[in-house]
């Protein structure tokens, strides 16, 4: 146990590494912005299919006679 760094000493994967007091494996920097990346694909993933739904949507409307530009 790390007083200063409130954290626990332990072995993952035979290497030593740190884990909070609820047990959770702390990640290293390079884990971290793995993560981070992996959020950041996903996120821009979301929104390619948000705007793919919205042009479908769109075209639905313009289909139907209504422009989506003038009533929204």
């Amino acid at each position: 146990w790390s007083q200063q760094l409130g954290l626990y000493l332990g072995l993952s994967a035979n290497k030593l590494r740190y884990f909070t007091p609820e047990g959770e494996l702390v990640p290293t920097p390079a884990e971290a912005a793995q993560q981070a990346e992996n959020r950041a694909v996903e996120a821009e993933n979301q929104v390619q299919q948000e705007r793919q739904k919205s042009a479908k949507l769109a075209a639905k409307l313009r289909e139907l006679g209504i422009n989506p530009q003038e009533n929204f």
